[in-house]
């Protein structure tokens, strides 16, 4: 997407502020929905559509970050502590909601690996009885190594 028009005459003229707030608005509902789709994902534990979440959802935030970049070096900025004050704070409240629910589905994210953590833990423990080669590693994570030194043979 382009930033600027040309005029007639081989001059760049930049777009109005109020395209990069309509933008950062549009930006703004979408990751909003992605954000709830992505909780879903997440509390079905479907990895593959997390994943792609994942990389739309980097998208989304690379796109707000431009627009916002290009907000602030608009020559009608200074419209946004008076004309646009209002859609301002709009923005930012969807954005505050974003970040909420983004907060939200980061906590959902610890949650899963510290209960596969434990999972895995728990199965190492009950594989250590048998082989007792348990060791932790440098995060405080259990480890079975080495070869079971139970011999069965039927």
């Amino acid at each position: 997407m382009q930033n600027h028009t040309f005029t007639p005459y081989g001059a760049i003229t930049p777009k109005p502020i109020s395209f990069y707030l309509n933008e950062q608005e549009s930006t703004l509902e979408q990751l909003y929905a992605l954000l709830k789709d992505e909780r879903l994902a997440l509390r079905k534990r479907d990895l593959e559509k997390v994943s792609f979440i994942a990389e739309q959802k980097s998208a989304l935030m690379m796109k707000l970050q431009g627009n916002d970049q290009k907000i602030r070096l608009n020559p009608q900025a200074a419209k946004l502590k008076n004309e646009f004050a209002s859609r301002v704070e709009e923005i930012k409240a969807s954005l505050c909601e974003c970040k909420k629910l983004n907060a939200i589905n980061g906590r959902l994210i610890t949650l899963a690996l510290n209960s596969t953590r434990r999972l895995s833990s728990i199965l190492m423990q009950t594989r250590d009885r048998t082989t007792r080669n348990l060791t932790y590693t440098d995060k405080g994570c259990t480890v079975a190594r080495g070869p079971m030194r139970v011999s069965i043979e039927c």
